[in-house]
């Protein structure tokens, strides 16, 4: 009987060593499995995006709207109707003179200017015209600044190359030690996006999605990592 017992009890040890052992071999060669090195023997590009004509037609729209805003800036000043006394008659005012005459804009703003008087009305309008002007085209050039073009991790794994979009789809590069680089969130995370933090640049740096990784591995063991700094 005791035999038995203790036949049973060292079948039951060994079970349970062997049972141990197994899920331990099994976790370390889970972690082995995603260990990743970054030590790498020549440049690697982790990323690239190429939607140069994009930020050229923007580049060009920018322009445009530089034009157009600014016309109807000068267009206002010189169609308004300056505000008069009663009983005055209108003094001519000299920059009406030699302005184009029966175009669509002058007419409506002849017609507005019969309801709304006043030099303080013309130029906040004129201010206004410049200042949208000025945004729309603002934004134009700095949204390409954000977007990136490639990311490429340098040899050795130490230092990483971005190269971002300029305006008119011209690219502009620098160069910054990975432990510099923070993802906000993960390639899971947005649906569109991924945007990355350098340390000492104010904005984020948006990777947009349709765009390649050529290393996801890689990729997330690098620029997919949330640093702090």
């Amino acid at each position: 009987m005791c035999n038995w017992k203790h036949s049973a009890t060292r079948w039951c040890n060994q079970r349970t060593v062997s049972s141990l052992s197994s899920n331990n071999r099994r976790f370390y060669d889970s972690r082995r499995q995603y260990q990743t090195d970054t030590n790498i023997s020549k440049d690697v590009t982790l990323y690239h995006y190429e939607r140069a004509g994009y930020y050229r037609r923007l580049g060009i729209f920018g322009i445009a709207q530089v034009v157009f805003w600014v016309y109807l800036a000068h267009l206002t000043y010189t169609t308004w109707r300056p505000e008069r006394p009663e009983g005055r008659e209108r003094q001519k005012d000299p920059a009406r003179e030699g302005a184009p005459k029966d175009t669509f804009l002058r007419r409506r703003l002849e017609n507005m200017s019969g309801y709304v008087t006043g030099n303080k009305w013309r130029n906040g309008i004129i201010g206004l015209c410049l200042v949208a002007g000025s945004a729309i085209t603002f934004l134009c050039f700095l949204f390409p600044l954000r977007a990136v073009n490639r990311v490429v991790l340098q040899r050795g794994g130490q230092n990483v190359r971005f190269l971002t979009y300029a305006p008119f789809g011209l690219t502009r590069g620098f160069t910054v030690p990975l432990a510099h680089v923070s993802a906000a969130q993960g390639r899971g995370g947005t649906p569109s996006q991924i945007p990355v933090k350098v340390k000492g640049h104010r904005f984020f740096y948006v990777l947009d999605k349709q765009g390649k990784i050529s290393n996801t591995r890689l990729f997330d063991f690098t620029i997919g990592v949330s640093r702090t700094f």
